[in-house]
């Protein structure tokens, strides 16, 4: 049930609206009555009405008044409004607060239930819409925190391939251009909260609201992909693009845990936030060495010191660097030495 509150200084007009929401089935419940708009507007705080019908004319204070009041306080309500005269000025004013309805007295009962009607059609549809949205928000606010892990990796491809995804879902589902529009504003704060997270210096320089996002949806499409582009361009940004800082503390990581068999690409990767493709690419741009090119080095380089004292067995020597493999050391130790690491002992007299 949807409740009313009526407001009108003529006892009658009261009687007589109470009367025909309570002898129809029209979905209403009055939940209180005004003599005049300060009585209105203290019962309008207490009750939050979904509908109210008010008198343009009230003593204390007037209808329309009474109305922009109700707008800042329940802005979910709905407005009919009865009036014994018959001005268009009334109505224009009416129709600029959003009142759904303008009837003249005296009441006609079909007029009045066919204005109760459209207004709980509007109720009604709101309130599907709200449930709409509640669903999809849920769904955009998990898919923001997946999403905003991409952009933060640079992922470029990847984010594309994301949003056209979500834009697909959403469009096979019917959602109505208006709720994409927010649903779509809703997914940058969401992204830019997940972002903030990743780094206390991240700042978007322009939010992307329903205002800037156009009403074509695949131009919505586009210009989410452009935002995110955008997005990941400020992160090059704030991350000074060389990555020389992270590149370094990456070198470090690598040379501590070099030793161990089942280091990865990733992991290395993971310890300075970024991709394993894109780090590859700083890393080599930095070092100007592959990353595995630099572990192999270092791999090897202390296999040698390690091959000069002769208390280690060779295969000892190998499963201490990361090679478990011993024949896998052995042709790599070869390919970058020139020789197997038996014969590197010989040439230097350890046999």
């Amino acid at each position: 049930m949807y409740t009313v509150l009526i407001a009108d200084d003529e006892k009658m007009i009261k009687k007589s609206i109470s009367a025909l929401i309570q002898n129809n089935p029209t979905g209403f419940q009055i939940v209180g009555e005004a003599k005049d708009g300060e009585e209105a507007s203290q019962l309008n705080q207490q009750f939050e009405p979904h509908l109210i019908i008010t008198d343009i004319r009230m003593p204390k204070m007037n209808g329309l008044a009474f109305i922009q009041k109700v707008n800042a306080e329940n802005p979910k309500a709905k407005f009919i409004i009865i009036s014994g005269y018959d001005k268009f000025e009334y109505a224009q004013s009416a129709l600029r607060f959003g009142v759904v309805d303008f009837l003249l007295k005296p009441i006609k009962p079909d007029q009045f239930l066919a204005s109760l009607g459209k207004v709980k059609a509007k109720l009604e549809s709101e309130n599907q819409s709200s449930k709409e949205r509640s669903k999809w928000v849920w769904i955009i606010k998990s898919f923001a925190e997946k999403l905003a892990d991409q952009i933060w990796l640079l992922e470029e491809e990847k984010t594309t391939l994301m949003i056209t995804e979500l834009h697909t879902q959403i469009v096979e589902n019917k959602v109505e251009p208006g709720l994409m529009k927010s649903l779509y504003a809703d997914l940058i704060v969401y992204i830019k909260g997940e972002l903030n997270k990743q780094s206390a210096d991240f700042t978007l320089d322009e939010p992307l609201n329903n205002s800037i996002l156009p009403n074509d949806t695949e131009k919505m499409r586009r210009t989410l992909i452009g935002f995110c582009q955008t997005l990941m361009d400020q992160i090059k940004e704030v991350r000074n693009f060389g990555h020389r800082k992270n590149i370094l503390k990456a070198v470090a990581y690598i040379e501590t845990h070099f030793r161990e068999e089942t280091l990865s690409l990733q992991e290395v990767a993971d310890t300075v936030h970024m991709s394993p493709s894109y780090f590859s690419m700083e890393f080599k741009a930095e070092t100007g060495i592959s990353y595995k090119q630099f572990i192999t080095k270092l791999r090897i380089d202390k296999a040698k010191e390690l091959l000069n004292n002769p208390v280690f067995k060779t295969y000892e020597i190998a499963h201490s660097i990361g090679y478990g493999d011993y024949p896998h050391f052995t042709k790599t130790f070869k390919r970058h030495i020139g020789i197997t690491p038996t014969q590197y002992r010989k040439r230097i007299g350890i046999s």
